[in-house]
Parts: C-alpha cells; structure tokens; sequence
C-alpha cells in the first residue's frame, strides 16, 4: 500500500552495466529511457510507496560528490565506510564481491601477487580499504569496467581488472570473452545498500525509504530483480 504524502526524491543512478544505462531499443526509448538493476529496483519502490524518483545516470566518481553537497536525495551503491562522513548507510539489498580478475596466465593467488601487474579499475570505485589507499599498487584508473576489460584484453598496460566481481563477470560473459580470464582474488565482501545523503532536504524521510525497499529484501523481490539481470538464461 503506498505511503501517505507522497514526494519526488531526486537519485543518481551510476552508469555501469547493468546497474543503469541507456535503453539500447531505440523503439522503447522514449518510454523507457534507462535499464538495468538500479532502474528496476527504482520503479518497485515507486509502485510499492507511490513516490516518485528524479533519476539521473551519472559516472561513478560524481555520485560521491552529489552525495556529499546534498545534490541528490539518495543512490543505490555497494556500501564503504567512507562514504559514513556524508551518507547514512540504509536498506542492504544484496550481497557483492569485490575483488580482482586476472588475464589467463596470471597468477594472482594473493595480495602481495598484485604488486607485480597492472590493475585496471573505474575511477572512484571502492573496491577494498587496503587496495584502494595502497599508493604501492599498480593501478590504471579508466571510464568503466567496459573500458579496463578491453585494456586487459588488449594486453595494453593492464593484466588484471578490479571492481564488483558479478559485475565484471557478467560483462566478461557479454563479450564472450571468458576463455581470456583465469584467476580470481576476492578482498571484499560488501553490500549494495540505499546511501542516504546527510544534506539531503528530505532527510526526515530517510527510514520510510528504507522500509519500502526492506520490504524488496523481505519478499525476495530485490534479489530477483538482480540475479535477472546479473545471471541472465544462456539462449
């Protein structure tokens, strides 16, 4: 049942796929202008609060800064404990893996291996506290995963990609680029949760947003919405 009061709650949606992009069906796109995870998980919580959501796809590395000045109400992301001086941490929807996907023939078996190659990653993406902050670790910041998958693959600089490893998997499976991945190292485990802006306007409605997409997390919803689009059936 929708809650009382209904208002417009202005989000960023981070332009990675498939968490948000644009529609690709040229015939769908003035109807539907933006797809994927968060998209989806954004129009639930509109049917299920009648609320409505101002959304706007935005690179990964402005989402902190909108947060942070109160431009946006909330965001859809994998949660750091940075980001706590400006954001309330909400709604934990599912969990993720972040970690590093090595080229075939690359051994990463440990963290210490990491020091030998380069890692591209998207800038501003938090992958791990000690990977992120290690000026001794060799890193090729890039656009997106699109972008550090292709370096990798085309052997330039990069050996490795770093980020969410479902993401990257699903994009590497997308390319039929499998067979040119081998060693996987997880260094973290977080969750994609609802962040609060603390300057956000409408603050006093933070915990009745939380319980919208708690009830996602309850009933399975939220959990169906990604594993369809991060686990697609193989055709």
């Amino acid at each position: 049942m929708p809650w009382a009061g209904a208002a417009e709650f202005k989000v960023d949606l981070i332009q990675l796929d498939p968490w948000a992009k644009p529609n690709p069906d040229a015939a769908l796109r003035t109807k539907e202008p933006l797809i994927g995870i968060i998209v989806d998980l954004l129009h639930e919580f509109e049917r299920r609060s009648g609320h409505t959501t101002r959304q706007s796809l935005t690179p990964y590395a402005r989402v902190e800064r909108d947060l942070q000045q109160g431009d946006i109400d909330f965001t859809i992301m994998a949660w750091s404990d940075t980001r706590s001086s400006y954001a309330k941490r909400g709604t934990a929807l599912v969990a993720l893996e972040f970690g590093v996907m090595a080229r075939q023939g690359i051994s990463i078996k440990r963290y210490e291996d990491l020091k030998n190659i380069v890692t591209a990653a998207p800038r501003g993406l938090k992958v791990d506290p000690r990977f992120d902050s290690d000026s001794s670790m060799p890193k090729e910041l890039v656009r997106d995963y699109t972008q550090a998958i292709r370096m990798a693959v085309a052997d330039r600089k990069a050996k490795a990609v770093a980020g969410g490893l479902a993401s990257l998997n699903h994009l590497i499976q997308q390319f039929g680029l499998a067979g040119e991945f081998g060693d996987v190292l997880v260094l973290n485990t977080s969750y994609l949760t609802v962040a609060f802006s603390k300057q956000s306007k409408q603050l006093a409605a933070e915990a009745q947003v939380n319980a919208v997409f708690k009830s996602m997390v309850d009933d399975g919803t939220a959990k169906r919405i990604f594993e369809r689009w991060m686990f697609p059936p193989k055709n």
